[in-house]
């Protein structure tokens, strides 16, 4: 078996010889990696590294070893992102005309071709990666993959459909949140069905903030999605009401009161960066992200309170 810090140092050789051999190109491919939506799976990762240790104290009985193989799935997930990112940009690039105006291949800053024969190479590079790291780790970035590849593209392009699109995201947060309660030691029959529900529905259903800034390009293409069918403000009404019930779900589990005061905060943060005008994606997305990093942190320190 390959020791994790030679297949680290291994990661970065492809990234570094396409850097040195074509930076533009390399430039363009960074630009649009859509880091926020890869640290999103990163984190669902940490969330069931977590949920198997369950405190802070069993954290410090993890080998160097064992955070370096952490690290690389974030490496494995960059690489197959690549790859869902140049399949979706050239499948929406009709609506990206319209509502993401920067991207590489509307801006024809790209060659189509070198970018597609990039995106297979990166993928195979990822499976082989994983491959090499452990097999669950092979078998997540797969089925990461596979599904979004049905939701993005034809014949499936599932991303068309409302409640189909955003179980699917659901779907690859599960994995990637299973993926980690496995490579930490549990077993996959045994993560916790709150948490699954919880991933699956509430987190999934949130999710339909994404949508809101593509709402002209979607309608143009045709694409179903809840701000398309019916109106931004409405849909934001909704999306308040899965927030809400997201982090009601969240105050059922902890049972400390400075826990439960610090969801409400946050909950109320939340909320607000939905309804302030004007709207902006992004720091919706990284307070969802952030959600996970605080039930990380809320997990790790509840017993801290129950003592």
């Amino acid at each position: 078996m390959i020791h994790p810090i030679y297949l680290l140092i291994l990661s970065f050789v492809p990234a570094i010889y396409l850097a040195i051999k074509n930076p533009p190109f390399f430039k363009q491919l960074s630009l649009d990696l859509r880091l926020g939506r890869i640290t999103h799976y990163f984190i669902l990762f940490l969330f069931g590294f977590t949920l198997y240790h369950n405190s802070i104290n069993t954290l410090k009985t993890i080998l160097l070893k064992e955070w370096i193989e952490v690290i690389l799935f974030f490496m494995v997930l960059m690489y197959a992102a690549l790859y869902a990112i140049a399949t979706n940009n050239i499948e929406d690039i009709e609506i990206d005309k319209v509502s993401n105006k920067d991207r590489p291949l509307v801006q024809e800053t790209i060659d189509p071709s070198l970018y597609m024969f990039t995106a297979r190479l990166s993928l195979v590079f990822s499976f082989s990666l994983a491959f090499l790291i452990d097999w669950v780790y092979l078998a997540s970035v797969l089925g990461i993959s596979i599904v979004y590849y049905v939701y993005s593209c034809k014949p499936f392009k599932f991303k068309r459909f409302v409640l189909v699109a955003k179980l699917l995201i659901g779907i690859n947060s599960f994995i990637a949140a299973v993926c980690g309660f496995v490579i930490a030691g549990g077993k996959w029959n045994e993560f916790p069905v709150f948490w699954s529900i919880f991933i699956l529905l509430p987190v999934s259903l949130m999710a339909n903030f994404v949508d809101l800034k593509d709402t002209h390009g979607d309608r143009i293409a045709g694409i179903k999605t809840l701000p398309v069918l019916l109106g931004e403000e409405l849909t934001k009404k909704m999306i308040g009401g899965f927030i809400l019930l997201t982090y009601s779900m969240v105050l059922f589990y902890f049972e400390h009161i400075y826990l439960k005061s610090i969801i409400i905060l946050s909950c109320s943060f939340h909320l607000f960066l939905l309804f302030k005008k004007p709207y902006k994606e992004k720091y919706i997305f990284w307070l969802h992200n952030f959600l996970f990093l605080g039930l990380i942190s809320l997990i790790l320190i509840k017993d801290y309170f129950e003592l």
